[in-house]
């Protein structure tokens, strides 16, 4: 097994006399400038507090866009996915408090959209570690689907989506679903996994586009 652990070089300062005051201090710090710095990339937005944005310039967004309190955003991922995602998001669209996207893989969310609190969408997954793979620090393989969110949507409460999926326009997602498949236009669903228990228009019409 390797002991090859990754360091965590321990500030100097840890050690000084009120060092637990002076993080605090500097983690409110960092807290205002980043902030500041989001508000002025999205001055037309309106956004709560603690709302986190990860790689803003993979970020594009429309007009009326509402970030609840604490959402969290990951635009682009990291090195192991060469930093290659992105997230979309149309006009009058709302992410709710508490919500996480994490777009390595790419995310698209239209108009009039509304996510309710602690919503969580992935346009990535780690793959399972194969059963000779003992290095406990090996870095883990991830498997990468964009996510499409069509337009005037809506995601209840405590649902999570599942990379590669596909929501229709005119539908609305039940409270604590998990979305694994792609779910067509004017549907009701909610389950875990969530399942399309009605339409909302008439066979007939339902193929008719937003």
């Amino acid at each position: 097994m390797s002991t090859n652990a990754p360091s965590r070089a321990r500030k100097w300062w840890y050690g000084l006399p009120g060092g637990r005051v002076l993080r605090a201090a500097l983690r409110q710090l960092r807290i205002g400038i980043r902030d500041g710095e989001l508000r002025d990339r999205l001055p037309d937005a309106s956004i709560g507090e603690g709302v986190v944005v990860r790689g803003i310039d993979r970020l594009t967004v429309g007009k009326g866009l509402i970030l609840d309190h604490r959402a969290y955003i990951n635009c682009r991922g990291g090195a192991w996915n060469k930093r290659g995602g992105y997230v979309t998001i149309g006009d009058n669209s709302e992410i709710g408090p508490y919500c996480a996207l994490w777009g390595a893989g790419g995310i698209t969310i239209g108009n009039n959209v509304h996510l309710g609190s602690h919503v969580s969408i992935s346009a990535h997954e780690g793959r399972q570690v194969k059963p000779e793979d003992v290095d406990i620090w090996k870095p883990l393989d991830f498997e990468f689907a964009p996510v499409v969110i069509e337009d005037h949507v809506l995601v209840c409460s405590g649902t999570s989506i599942a990379p590669g999926v596909r929501i229709g326009h005119h539908s609305i997602i039940g409270c604590g679903s998990a979305v694994v498949k792609d779910i067509p236009p004017y549907s009701v669903a909610a389950g875990a996994p969530a399942r399309v228990i009605r339409s909302s228009v008439a066979p007939a019409t339902s193929a008719i586009t937003a």
